[in-house]
């Protein structure tokens, strides 16, 4: 890391990737997308758009997501309760590692973090290059991408509240913090529904998928 882009404080990224894609039929993670796979993209989208570090936390299938994800800008963390928990402990088990002696060089310069999903690989990196920028306006504020009064991920979570999240009890999700914090949320209204779009079923993957071919088939030949 160039010690110039540390005199700035710093925006982490913690994709949730340890579900066993049940409803999907097959693990979406690693489902083709574009050039590589599903995560793979999220990977690179959230690196080109300013996010550092990238941590990807595995779960079910760790192995292949880490060696999909070798030579990526990813760093890989492990969700040792996957088997008998929702998304909330991998957020958990990301920020732990933030809060880790492993990311010291990174630790006193983080102003937070943004909380990814594993299956929006269609997300545009401006889009999500929007919602870091407002983060750097507004570190201190919860801040929430939305599209026609509808939000989306991801989302920045300041590290102040760090701590609460860490001690949600099992049975709680993400919601329930920002419920509570609703009068500090920052709204960042942008123009792609593609934020509150995920890939729990093997249609919506194939709808997504298609969709971003043929706007890339459309780049291409303009």
């Amino acid at each position: 890391m160039d010690m110039d882009t540390l005199s700035s404080p710093l925006i982490a990224a913690v994709i949730a990737a340890a579900g066993f894609s049940r409803r999907m039929g097959s693990f979406k993670q690693l489902l083709p997308w574009g050039n590589g796979t599903v995560i793979r993209t999220i990977v690179d989208n959230l690196h080109a758009a300013g996010a550092a570090p990238v941590l990807c936390v595995t779960g079910h299938r760790a192995d292949e997501v880490a060696g999909e994800l070798d030579g990526s800008p990813a760093q890989i963390v492990h969700n040792p309760h996957y088997t008998t928990s929702e998304m909330l402990t991998s957020y958990q088990s990301g920020i732990a590692a933030l809060n880790n002696s492993q990311f010291t060089i990174y630790n006193s310069q983080f102003s937070g973090c943004l909380l990814a999903l594993a299956d929006q690989p269609h997300i545009p990196v401006n889009v999500l290059r929007q919602v870091i920028e407002q983060a750097q306006s507004t570190p201190e504020q919860i801040v929430i991408p939305s599209h026609e009064m509808r939000r989306g991920h991801p989302i920045y979570l300041p590290r102040r509240l760090w701590d609460e999240l860490l001690v949600l009890p099992l049975g709680a999700s993400l919601r329930h913090l920002l419920n509570g914090h609703g009068d500090e949320i920052v709204y960042v209204d942008v123009e792609t529904d593609a934020i509150r779009r995920d890939m729990d079923e093997w249609g919506e993957y194939e709808r997504l998928r298609g969709e971003f071919d043929a706007q890339r088939n459309v780049r291409r030949e303009t």
